[in-house]
């Protein structure tokens, strides 16, 4: 009986982690089903990591943009580039939605597509803004003592 792979090594290791540019290589080719299929032993959340860690690594081998997937968009590519900009400078996905224009969904997908991670706000920070929204929808409900007065 011949001993195959290196002493050693256990049947489990057949559950190693996989290269992350492997994964992202098959999502791109095969897609998400094929690549939660293959590494079975893992979330589709964990592969789905795994792919945009790939995606990251490929990005700063390679450098060309990625190809947009999908239906055709109705923004230019300096548009993207700029909604892109707006998240990374801003910190937040709602943030650059509201300064540019573009939805929150798109610059999500722009994020995804690039292998760029989500931008998120610290606890403080949501707190702050969660305290200054609360604080302009209490003013903009509260009505003026002339019109009380009047009524």
């Amino acid at each position: 009986m011949s001993n195959q792979g290196r002493p050693g090594d256990s049947p489990l290791s057949v559950y190693r982690s996989p290269d992350p540019v492997a994964v992202a290589r098959l999502v791109e080719s095969h897609g998400m089903d094929a690549a939660v299929g293959r590494f079975y032993w893992l979330s589709s959340e964990g592969v789905g990591k795994l792919a945009q860690r790939g995606r990251e690594i490929l990005r700063g081998r390679t450098g060309p943009p990625i190809p947009a997937r999908g239906r055709r968009r109705s923004t230019t590519p300096e548009q993207e580039a700029h909604g892109i900009a707006e998240v990374l400078r801003l910190g937040s996905v709602h943030r650059a939605a509201r300064a540019t224009g573009i939805s929150h969904s798109l610059l999500r997908t722009l994020l995804v597509e690039r292998g760029i991670p989500v931008p998120r706000l610290s606890r403080e920070e949501r707190v702050r803004a969660v305290l200054a929204g609360q604080a302009r929808a209490a003013a903009a409900s509260e009505t003026p003592a002339t019109e009380r007065t009047a009524a």
